[in-house]
């Protein structure tokens, strides 16, 4: 988060620049972000992108699972979904309680990171799902 703030005020001396495209990173468009505002709409293409690597993963994990398999793992998105509503939550009084005003400000880098956290734990249930399943198969 400070890095978010530390980008927020180097930003707002630079020249503007072209919106960002989907497969500029994140930080490549923070680099080139006009102002705090560009920021916030680089950390939104994210979360939207990362949203949907997300549900991707979790479809990918699914097909994956048997009945029961899903259940636990239904229970861990909702589980996870209750965890990010109530860190929103969280957020927003921890944000509101800062004295210099930018609880806002650092809010989306934090959600960012949020589903950044997400994705890698998908990504972790998958790779060793796929490793569960190459170690099944029997060899030639």
């Amino acid at each position: 988060m400070i890095a978010l703030a530390v980008c927020a005020l180097l930003a707002t001396s630079a020249p503007a620049a072209p919106p960002a495209n989907k497969t500029q990173s994140l930080r490549d468009c923070i680099n080139t972000a006009p102002g705090p505002g560009g920021i916030a709409r680089c950390e939104k293409l994210e979360q939207t992108r990362l949203q949907q690597r997300i549900e991707d993963l979790a479809r990918a994990i699914r097909t994956r699972l048997d009945n029961r398999q899903r259940l636990a793992f239904d229970r861990s998105q909702q589980a996870w979904q209750t965890f990010f509503d109530s860190e929103l939550a969280m957020l927003d009084i921890s944000g509101a309680a800062r004295r210099d005003g930018l609880g806002k400000s650092l809010k989306i880098g934090a959600v960012t990171a949020l589903y950044e956290s997400r994705e890698q734990q998908l990504r972790a249930h998958l790779h060793n799902l796929s490793q569960g399943a190459a170690s099944e198969r029997p060899s030639e």
